[in-house]
């Protein structure tokens, strides 16, 4: 009985270690995507003008570089979330757990694939492999939310926000991709639900890092407790 209740300590220690670490990850993420994208980025890109965007380049290069080594921080970051949300969901449902992990690392591929592109100056295509990633990280977010209802010891407007947030990016960036002749009301839809869309992840990986993995119980799993690999 000794030796079971100290692996139940174990395991739950190790699940409140990913839901801090994924937590901690999250948080420099949204820092990050303000200085990589939201700074750096956006004084550099020039939509529809790639010879002015290469001019800009060249003018403030260490802007532009500085940009995109902290995009490489963000796809670190990215990695490790996709295994911590596997590590605190496993417990809850093995296949959802899973499923959220797999589906991150495919955006992250693209969001790799696009870093290699900013690398090479070629902007465009950057924000092209992005935004198809963008699409699989709304199904990331939206199995991830059905996950956090699925749990007993997460808040349920969790999961909300996160599906939510999962929709939004899969329909506005679905919509840019597919359907670029409706950018008029893609964009109209998008500044309704970008601020729901910030939220959604951002609330979670807050509630992570304070509370993730506290009082974890076996209660609400049909899986074993045993550690994941």
């Amino acid at each position: 009985m000794k030796g079971e209740n100290q692996m139940k300590i174990n395991y739950k220690n190790k699940i409140r270690f990913w839901s801090i670490i994924s937590g901690i990850s999250l948080i420099i993420m949204a820092i990050a995507a303000g200085y990589a994208y939201g700074f750096s980025f956006n004084q550099i890109y020039v939509e529809s003008d790639s010879i002015q965007t290469m001019i800009n380049i060249l003018a403030n290069s260490t802007l532009y570089y500085s940009g995109v080594i902290v995009w490489c921080l963000i796809l670190i970051t990215d990695l490790i979330v996709a295994y911590g949300f596997y590590r605190y969901l496993k417990p809850v449902n093995k296949t959802v757990a899973s499923l959220s992990g797999v589906l991150r690392l495919i955006y992250s591929i693209f969001l790799a694939i696009g870093i290699v592109f900013l690398f090479g100056k070629s902007t465009e295509v950057f924000l092209k492999m992005w935004s198809l990633g963008l699409i699989v990280i709304g199904l990331h977010l939206t199995v991830t939310g059905l996950g956090v209802f699925q749990s007993n010891k997460t808040p349920n407007i969790l999961g909300v926000l996160l599906i939510i947030a999962g929709i939004g990016y899969s329909l506005i960036h679905g919509l840019q991709n597919f359907l670029p002749q409706i950018q008029n009301f893609t964009d109209s839809l998008e500044s309704i639900l970008s601020i729901p869309m910030t939220i959604g992840e951002l609330s979670f990986g807050i509630w992570l890092l304070v509370r993730g993995g506290k009082n974890i119980n076996q209660q609400f799993s049909d899986v074993p407790v045993q550690d994941a690999p």
